[in-house]
C-alpha cells in the first residue's frame, strides 16, 4: 500500500530525514565496536546515507534494505559514486528473506512504526544473532493523545498507531528482545536541517504541499510528539 509521506521522502530523496538526522546516527555509530567480519542490516534504509557511513567507517558487511523502489535506486546510485561496496535490496521488514541469526547488527531509524510494529520486530529479533544488537529510533507518543490529534498523525503518515515509550518496550521484549535500553538522547521531535537531497524530475506540487504539513504538525506538537532511541538484546 502507498504511503504519501515515504513517497515524498523518496521522490526528494532526502537523507536523515528521521528525528535527529544524520548528525545523531553519527553520534550512536561512531564509538561502536564493529568489526569487518560483522554483518550489519540498515533496514529501511532509504537512500543508504547510514549504510555508506556503515561501510566506509568500519569496512563491515553491511546489507541495506528498503521496500521503495527508488529509495532503493537511490540508495544504489549512492553507494556506486562514494565507491562503498553495499548489498542493496528491496525487501518487507515484515517478511525478510534472510535466515535466522544472520546480523550482528540491526539498524532501523523511524522505520518500524510505519509497518505492523509486533510483525516487524518479531522479523527483527528472528534475523539478529543471539548475542547481536539492533538500535531503533522511533517516534513516541510523549502523553496522552486525543483521539482527533491520534487520526491526524496517522493519517499524515501513514502509520497505524503512536506507542509511548512504555509500550515500545513492552512491544520489544514481546518480540523476544530481554534487554532493551534507552540511549540518552534528545526526546524533542523536531526538523532536522536537511542537507542531502538527491531529487527526482517533475514532483508533483502536492508533495511540496505535505512537506509543509509535516513541518508545521512537528512544530505545533512537539509536547505530544516525540521519539526514543532503544538499544535492544536478544540474551
Amino acid at each position: 500500500m502507498s504511503n504519501s509521506y515515504l513517497d515524498l521522502l523518496a521522490y526528494f530523496g532526502i537523507g536523515g530525514a528521521h528525528p535527529g538526522g544524520f548528525n545523531l546516527t553519527l553520534s550512536l555509530l561512531e564509538d561502536e565496536n564493529i568489526q569487518p567480519v560483522d554483518s550489519v542490516l540498515d533496514i529501511g534504509c532509504g537512500t543508504g546515507q547510514t549504510a555508506a557511513f556503515l561501510a566506509e567507517r568500519f569496512h563491515c558487511q553491511v546489507t541495506a534494505v528498503d521496500n521503495h523502489p527508488i529509495m532503493v535506486e537511490k540508495a544504489r546510485e549512492r553507494f556506486k559514486n562514494r565507491k562503498v561496496s553495499v548489498n542493496a535490496m528491496e525487501g518487507d521488514t515484515q517478511h525478510l528473506d534472510f535466515a535466522d541469526n544472520s546480523f550482528d547488527l540491526i539498524i532501523a531509524e523511524s522505520v518500524i512504526v510505519f509497518t505492523d510494529i509486533s510483525k516487524t520486530l518479531k522479523e527483527l529479533s528472528r534475523v539478529l544473532k543471539s548475542d547481536g544488537r539492533m538500535i531503533i529510533i522511533e517516534m513516541i507518543a510523549e502523553q496522552y493523545l486525543t483521539e482527533e490529534l491520534q487520526r491526524k498523525v496517522c493519517s499524515l503518515y501513514g502509520i497505524h498507531e503512536v506507542l509511548t515509550e512504555k509500550q515500545w518496550i513492552l512491544q520489544l521484549q514481546q518480540a523476544g528482545f530481554t534487554q532493551v535500553d534507552m540511549i540518552n538522547t534528545p526526546s524533542e521531535f523536531i526538523q532536522s536541517d536537511i542537507t542531502d537531497i538527491n531529487q527526482s524530475k517533475n514532483i508533483n506540487t502536492d508533495f511540496y504541499d505535505l512537506w509543509e504539513e509535516h513541518n508545521e504538525f512537528i512544530l505545533r506538537n512537539r509536547k505530544f510528539i516525540g521519539y526514543r532511541t532503544f538499544s535492544c538484546h536478544l540474551t
